[in-house]
């Protein structure tokens, strides 16, 4: 289970697949993560272990963002105002690692949330139309013992992404959850 970057029930302001044709002029089939809304400044918590990487893009892509890796995943946090741990630095799963924030190509303050999953340290599907990038709602806890697919809110925007069919490998459907 995947541990979600923000505390309570978060809001989802974009799911993962959404407005294809926003996101082709990036080569992706849709949007290749999860939005949430939140504040300029909300602190950010690494969903799962593994080593902290800093990269700044200025007010170009992700703006300033954090990439934590480890052998088997891959999170990209972005449009940070902030990064509160050191490059390098290995972290664990629910530390504070950043603070949200409004810098790249955004239209506002929220957290974008992209997930991978690696082998060996390559990114799998790559050429799954979103870079290698899975929606992994269903697998990803709240920290309220609740599930974000299920129990987080949606923007009535965001919640046309709860009907929306994905490849096996966009999606990764929890075979234990029963409708």
């Amino acid at each position: 289970m995947i541990f979600s970057p923000l505390p309570g029930t978060p809001l989802i302001t974009q799911s993962f697949g959404q407005n294809p044709d926003v996101y082709g002029a990036w080569g992706f089939a849709g949007h290749n993560g999860i939005d949430f809304g939140v504040s300029e400044g909300t602190t950010v918590y690494a969903p799962h272990d593994g080593v902290a990487h800093t990269v700044n893009d200025g007010s170009a892509g992700y703006g300033l963002y954090l990439v934590i890796t480890d052998a088997k995943r891959k999170s990209i946090l972005a449009h940070l105002s902030e990064v509160t741990v050191s490059e390098g630095q290995n972290i664990y799963q629910g530390d504070p690692v950043a603070k949200s924030g409004n810098s790249g190509q955004s239209t506002g303050p929220h957290l974008h949330w992209t997930y991978k999953i690696l082998r060996n340290g390559t990114v799998q599907n790559e050429s799954n139309g979103y870079d290698g990038a899975v929606d992994v709602s269903e697998f990803t806890r709240l920290w309220l013992d609740q599930d974000l697919h299920f129990d987080a809110q949606y923007t009535d925007f965001a919640a046309e992404y709860l009907a929306m069919d994905f490849d096996s490998d966009v999606y990764l459907k929890n075979a234990s959850r029963h409708a």
